[in-house]
Order: C-alpha cells, then structure tokens, then sequence
C-alpha cells in the first residue's frame, strides 16, 4: 500500500485545487474524496464530479506505490492546518491512511481506489496552446456574461470556436453578450465550435498566473476539453445544444459613439448604483456634446445625478442600462478610454475599448420610466 513523504505545502496546493471539483452534493460518497496515488517521485491527486475532473501533482518521495481515495474537506483542512514540514502518508489494507508531521498525527478514514471513477480520456483531440495571461483575460472579459440559470445549461455556457483564421469566445445571459476575437490557431485543418461549462473556465482562471508567457495546452474534442497548464490538468464534458445565434444581436452600424474615461464613468457609477440598486440597478444615460449625465431615480430613496466628460460623435441621446452591467464591463475592459455606440433608445449599445475590435460587450437597454 501507498507509503510517501511530502513537502506539506506543496501536497495542500495541490489539494486545494483539486478539491473545487467536489460537488459535496453527490449521491456517490467516493466522489465527495479525493483519489491520491503514488507513482515514482510523485503525489497524484484526482477530484471529479463526472463533469468536471481535476488533477494535479506534488513531488514526493514515494516508498511505496499506491493508492487510495480520502475525504476532501477533511483532507485538506488537516493539510491546511499541519505545520510547515515534511508530511508522510501511509495507507494500511483497510483504506485508513495515517498523516505524521512533526508532532502531529491523523487517521483519515478513506474508501478503496477502485471505487473512484474518471472521466474517459480524449480520443484524436485537437491540440494547440495559449498563453496563460492570454487565456486568464478571455475568460475574465466573457464568462461572467453567461449566465447561472442551470433551468438554461446553453447559456451557463460559453462559446468557443476555434479554427485557422480565426478563434471567437462568446458568453450571453441574453440580457448581455461578451465576444473576444483572437487570431486563428496555426495548423487547425477544420474550425470547430463547441459550448464550454462557464464554471469550469472560472476554475481554470484560478490556477493560471497573471503576466505569465507559459503555455496552456488546451486539447479539444466534440464532447469533452482538456486544458493542461504547469502540473495541473481540467477536464470536462462540453454543453450539448445550439448556442444562439449572437451575431444577429451584434450591431454592425451606430449613429452616436461616446468616448469616456473607463475610470471616470466606472467611479461614477458606483456612486449611482447607491440608489439604482433600489430601482433595478437603472440609470439613465443622457449624452450631449462634451457631457454624459448619469440619472438614477428611486421612490424609497430619492435622486442622484452624476456627470462625466465625454467625446459625443452624433445626436444627442438619452438611454436606460442596468448599472451592475455596465460595471462588470468596465472591470474587465483593460483600457484607459472605453468607446459606447448607440443607436436609439430602443436599440443595444455596444461598448468597446477605444480603437480596438477586439473586444465587443453588448447590453440590451432597459425601459425609461
């Protein structure tokens, strides 16, 4: 049976970001543990809830190979609390393993490795890379437009088509849309589209390092995606389903832009939101040549107005959009000036950074009272 020695904290990361995949709402209990296996040099740990599967590796100096499955709440608040030194783990007939570190011993009762299920492995995937900070700014400038209403699996989704002109992600809550364009994937022979769990991306953002070149390697088939970064692998089965069709939604023509400040008109909505929230996070946005006026209005609260500088190109306008929305776009948008395009007041507004197409935010407008 398993025996192995391992540095403490390198074995509760890997605990740490395995655990996410536990639902702690499965019928099966062996899915609420994590599998913990042995190797030569290594610690491999394994979480899944048959959606989503996470793995990834400690060095170790293992004795023994072998392996085990350990309740993951338990596992990792022992690891989590343990003093900063060398852990040994060993696993007797019964599935208990025993937890030394310095002074401190545990017994966590565990269940047989043979119990624990995987999810199957890629057949003939599609393989290319992206670079971490790449990858970590596409998923925060997308997933959070899709949306949490799981009785709606598409659009808890997000899109990724991926082929050799071109690579689009597409997020949408139909209330809002998140597009990001990136150049096409060298030496992809066929485009291929497919939906992808927003959790799941949300998940792969926490490992990924910011400002970081490394590469992840993202393998791809029709049912499942694999992303693969420094020693730790997601894996998940895709959204099966048609993702609506988003370009009708996005507008190929306007008649007004404004060009602001991101920060000036992120601040300003904060402090409008104070009352909106009370109205449903409306404000009202009334453009004029050199001024945006910010309005939002409550009956319980009472009025506040706030005005920011701007560039207007166009008639002047006057449009209604949820604040929180606005807000979610400007955290992400990366950019000193942001550019709105308008149309009408029935119309989306589309919202850009200041001379780059590469990123397209389209929100649906709300009804002026």
């Amino acid at each position: 049976m398993l025996k192995a020695a391992v540095e403490r904290a390198s074995l509760y990361e890997a605990a740490q970001v395995v655990a996410r995949a536990v639902s702690g709402r499965s019928t099966l209990p062996v899915l609420n543990n994590l599998f913990v296996e042995g190797t030569e040099g290594s610690l491999r740990l394994v979480a899944t809830d048959l959606e989503l599967g996470i793995e990834a590796a400690a060095s170790a100096r293992v004795e023994e190979e072998g392996a085990l499955t350990v309740p993951a709440r338990i596992f990792a608040e022992v690891m989590a609390n343990l003093p900063e030194a060398e852990v040994e783990l060993e696993v007797d007939e019964g599935n208990t393993v025993s937890v030394r570190c310095e002074r401190s011993s545990y017994n966590i009762r565990g269940l047989p490795a043979e119990e624990f299920s995987t999810l199957p492995e890629l057949v003939s995937p599609i393989v290319f890379e992206l670079p971490q900070t790449t990858l970590r700014q596409v998923i925060g400038q997308t997933t959070f437009a899709s949306s949490p209403d799981e009785t709606r699996p598409i659009l808890t989704g997000v899109l990724l088509s991926v082929g050799a002109d071109e690579m689009r992600v597409v997020a949408t809550d139909t209330h809002r849309l998140a597009l990001r364009q990136l150049p096409g994937i060298q030496g992809i022979k066929e485009s291929r589209s497919v939906i992808v769990p927003a959790r799941v991306l949300n998940e792969l953002s926490r490992v990924l390092r910011e400002g970081s070149e490394d590469p992840v390697e993202v393998r791809l088939t029709d049912t499942q995606i694999q992303f693969l970064v420094d020693r730790i692998s997601l894996q998940s089965r895709l959204i099966e389903g048609q993702f609506p069709n988003y370009e009708k939604v996005v507008p190929d023509t306007f008649e007004r832009l404004i060009t602001v400040s991101a920060e000036a008109f992120q601040q300003a909505l904060r402090r409008a939101l104070i009352v909106a929230r009370e109205d449903a996070n409306r404000v009202v946005l009334s453009a004029k040549q050199g001024l945006l006026t910010i309005t939002a209005d409550s009956q319980d609260v009472g009025r506040g107005q706030e005005d920011v500088e701007v560039a207007l190109e166009g008639d002047p306008l006057e449009i209604a959009f949820n604040a929180r929305y606005l807000l979610d776009v400007l955290a992400v948008i990366d950019a000193e000036n942001a550019e709105i395009q308008l149309t009408g007041a029935l119309n989306p507004g589309t919202i850009r950074r200041q001379g780059d197409s590469s990123y397209t935010y389209v929100l649906m407008p709300m009804q002026i009272m």
